[in-house]
């Protein structure tokens, strides 16, 4: 596998994303999802600034477990509703002013709804094609960006191969 490792500078730092290969005890401090709808569009976020689209997620609360944190979270950034999830895996995180922590990165089928307003730093929402993601994507230098869409493409064909071999319609 290539080296998933990505030092980003940003305001004076230096920043260290690395790959997690054995995430045994893990307990993330934030969650993100490639969120896929029933079309298979990427859900991303992001805020007035152009061509500046995250992932939706952000950070795990005291009491909260990932995936309530990863639920909580779409619904804020994007009125989401999760309707099925799977781990893709955690990247560790080397911050010389936050320290070290770990974030955990989901596969997730969600439903829009039609009614959200946005009420946090996320002011809009943008579909795109797979194939269009690491165009949009902030960070896609980052060599997880493109390792995450491979991991969520994978998981999202499986689990559609599986809805409709099973008689259910694509959720």
């Amino acid at each position: 596998m290539t080296e998933l490792v990505h030092a980003w500078h940003h305001e004076g730092r230096t920043t260290t994303f690395s790959w997690v290969e054995e995430p045994d005890g893990i307990v993330p401090a934030r969650v993100y999802a490639l969120a896929f709808t029933s079309q298979g569009r990427v859900l991303l976020v992001g805020d007035d600034e152009p061509r500046h689209w995250w992932l939706p997620g952000g950070g795990v609360e005291d009491g909260e477990t990932p995936e309530q944190a990863l639920i909580r979270e779409l619904d804020e950034e994007a009125g989401a509703v999760i309707d099925d999830v799977e781990l893709l895996g955690y990247r560790r995180v080397e911050d010389p002013l936050e320290g070290r922590h770990h974030i955990a990165h989901y596969w997730c089928r969600v439903t829009l709804t039609a009614s959200f307003i946005p009420r946090h730093e996320v002011t809009r929402n943008l579909l795109v094609e797979p194939a269009h993601f690491l165009d949009y994507l902030y960070w896609a230098a980052d060599p997880a960006a493109a390792h995450l869409l491979k991991l969520a493409t994978a998981v999202d064909r499986r689990r559609f191969a599986h809805s409709t071999t099973s008689g259910r319609p694509r959720a």
